[in-house]
């Protein structure tokens, strides 16, 4: 029984850490999509903006929400800039955050 219940702490412990790290690796994704989406936008405080992305997507945001939010300040500023290319460069970035943060 008590293999059983250690077991089950670690399975809980495996999930309380892999959400963390999906969070943590998301946050810093959607901080470098704020930077680069400034430096298409050529906005003067770019960390401010990538910054204001990441406040953005504390509250429940999903990808979709974030894109659509890019989508619009790209279309505000006459940015051509299409929905597969900012699907592709969250992707990349993800990938590139994720294995930073394995490789740390």
């Amino acid at each position: 029984m008590y293999a059983l219940r250690e077991r089950g702490r670690a399975l809980e412990d495996k999930f309380a850490y892999d959400q963390s790290f999906q969070f943590r690796a998301e946050a810093r994704r959607n901080k470098l999509m704020g930077l680069w989406a400034a430096s298409l936008l050529g906005v003067a405080d770019a960390g401010g903006y990538a910054q204001d992305l990441v406040s953005f997507t504390l509250d429940d945001k999903t990808s979709h929400d974030i894109a659509t939010k890019l989508r619009h300040d790209f279309d505000a500023a006459g940015i051509a800039v299409t929905d597969g290319q900012l699907q592709a460069k969250m992707h990349d970035l993800l990938v590139e955050v994720v294995k930073e943060m394995q490789a740390a």
